[in-house]
């Protein structure tokens, strides 16, 4: 299995191509380009509460963006018209205990927003890994997190888990259905005691965070002031204040909801399947743990 730190994959070209690709699997689908990241948003943090970050700008406390999707969220609610929409978003994840292997604090994430149910969301993730080269239909396995969770014997299932799905199922694998007490995000669908939400693991490591979303308002409401064991919402009323979070909340939550899904992609992590993919089928030099800088450098 692999253990080359992220950074190693990325390369100036590596990181060019990738993004055209995806930009272009989305232009061809009608989506549009949009900027979410210079707008300002408190649930713009959207992990773990030990990995969010702030910044004062202004005088005003800000927490340092983790994604776009609230915004994404918010422009196709307020323009169903359009097929779909998609972005570009540095991430900042201040992670207690970075894996060289896996985490990077800051990092490029692809994000997307689009009309229809988890159905369709599987579908469009099935077409974009063919798209990418990262293998075919037959390929691809799925799996309700329950089962992958029992078939490891663990309640939670975190790196070494991934990994051995690469060697245990497919290096293309769409885990779904996540039970409540992994914490899913508060305008992720309920489906009784799970989220309709897909992690898709590429090479043994989550690469594409994806979900349905929430069209009840008393569920996400409800949700936000829950997750994480209600850590989240306490964190945040904490370091912004009850008033601000709760009016921005509530501002979302007064929109005109419809099926619709969207996902993150982690361009870092997205490169290394790519290159690996490529490495498989004899299309790149193999990178090794003893790779130089200047080896690095020549690769681009």
């Amino acid at each position: 299995m692999n253990t080359i730190p992220l950074s190693s994959y990325n390369t100036l070209k590596n990181y060019h191509e990738t993004t055209q690709k995806l930009r272009g699997f989305f232009l061809d689908r009608g989506f549009i380009e949009v900027d979410t990241q210079s707008r300002r948003s408190i649930l713009a943090a959207c992990e773990d509460p030990a990995t969010v970050s702030t910044y004062v700008f202004a005088g005003t406390k800000w927490p340092l963006p983790q994604t776009g999707q609230m915004w994404l969220e918010h422009d196709l609610l307020k323009n169903p018209e359009i097929p779909g929409l998609f972005c570009h978003t540095t991430s900042y994840r201040d992670e207690p205990n970075p894996i060289a292997e896996r985490h990077l604090n800051m990092f490029p994430m692809f994000e997307f927003e689009t009309h229809g149910d988890m159905t369709a969301l599987q579908k469009l993730l099935e077409d974009l890994c063919m798209y990418l080269d990262l293998g075919t239909q037959d390929q691809f396995r799925d799996g309700d997190y329950d089962f992958i969770a029992d078939y490891y014997n663990t309640d939670e299932i975190k790196a070494s888990q991934e990994m051995n799905i690469w060697k245990d199922f497919s290096k293309v694998f769409f885990l779904k259905n996540f039970p409540w007490h992994t914490h899913p995000f508060f305008n992720m669908k309920k489906n009784g005691a799970h989220a309709k939400k897909i992690d898709t693991i590429l090479y043994g490591m989550e690469t594409i965070g994806s979900a349905e979303r929430s069209c009840n308002v008393d569920e996400m409401r409800e949700l936000f002031h829950t997750i994480s064991n209600g850590m989240y919402a306490k964190l945040l009323f904490n370091l912004f204040g009850k008033d601000r979070v709760t009016k921005e909340l509530n501002e979302f939550l007064s929109l005109d909801f419809f099926p619709r899904f969207g996902a993150g992609i982690g361009l870092t992590r997205m490169i290394r399947a790519i290159e690996l993919s490529k490495q498989e089928r004899g299309q790149a030099p193999r990178i090794t743990s003893t790779t130089t800088a200047h080896t690095r450098q020549q690769l681009i």
